[in-house]
């Protein structure tokens, strides 16, 4: 089964990145942040190219007078909730509601107000899962960190069911799928593994693993296509990084 395939490389990981110098972790970490910024972001919307993001994060004050002002603060955003993160997993921090909606407010920093829980109703247009009414969201939220102290969760499926569980409850107004991404990145490092990241080419898979998650209450086909973008990833890196 890949799950297992792929955790009984995590070692093979945790071996490679312990004789990588500090310089050589960062730049694969940076080389592979714009990767993941740029397909994180293009979920909401494609008007910035990838070079477009590279180019504005070497310099945060660049101006795109002819593609989105939100979009490209969603990217600076992103960028610093990215940064929080590595430095919530170099000192070993679990996720809890504060991370979260820290989290979740510095993705949403100058564009409307964030980390805060939403206060009615959604229903998403074409969805076949309706997210659960406003009024469960602290009882739903409560048990989802409870459910992350599980020490019978862990490995690809804790990772798993962080991004799933967020995109399920739907918890916030905005910008629920990039804070899920970046949660299932959070919990991906915690556990060993390297960050991954979902291309366009892949989205269709994603939503409909995503789907029997929220259904059908099935975890293992996200499980699976996880284990297969940290295969694919964890085979790049131990090739590189020789």
């Amino acid at each position: 089964m890949i799950v297992q395939e792929v955790e009984a490389l995590r070692q093979q990981v945790q071996d490679k990145l312990a004789n990588l110098s500090k310089e050589a972790i960062k730049a694969i970490t940076d080389q592979f942040d714009k990767h993941y910024i740029y397909e994180s972001t293009s979920f909401d919307n494609g008007d910035f190219s990838y070079e477009d993001v590279c180019f504005l994060l070497e310099d945060h004050s660049r101006q795109f007078p002819d593609k989105s002002e939100n979009m490209r603060k969603a990217i600076i955003n992103n960028y610093h909730a990215i940064q929080m993160v590595h430095k919530l997993v170099q000192n070993g921090t679990q996720p809890d509601e504060t991370i979260v909606k820290d989290l979740h407010q510095q993705l949403l920093e100058g564009m409307m107000p964030g980390g805060v829980y939403r206060t009615r109703d959604l229903f998403i247009l074409g969805a076949k899962h309706v997210p659960p009414t406003y009024l469960k969201i602290y009882q739903k939220m409560s048990q989802f960190y409870a459910d992350l102290n599980d020490p019978e969760l862990k490995g690809l499926r804790k990772a798993a069911f962080a991004h799933l569980q967020i995109l399920k409850i739907y918890p916030f107004m905005d910008a629920n799928g990039r804070l899920a991404r970046l949660l299932l990145n959070y919990q991906l490092e915690l556990e060993g593994f390297l960050p991954v990241s979902v291309s366009k080419g892949q989205r269709d898979e994603y939503f409909q693993t995503i789907d029997e998650y929220k259904i059908n209450k099935d975890i293992m086909p996200f499980t699976e296509f996880l284990a297969r973008l940290e295969k694919e990833r964890i085979e790049e890196f131990l090739k590189e990084s020789k």
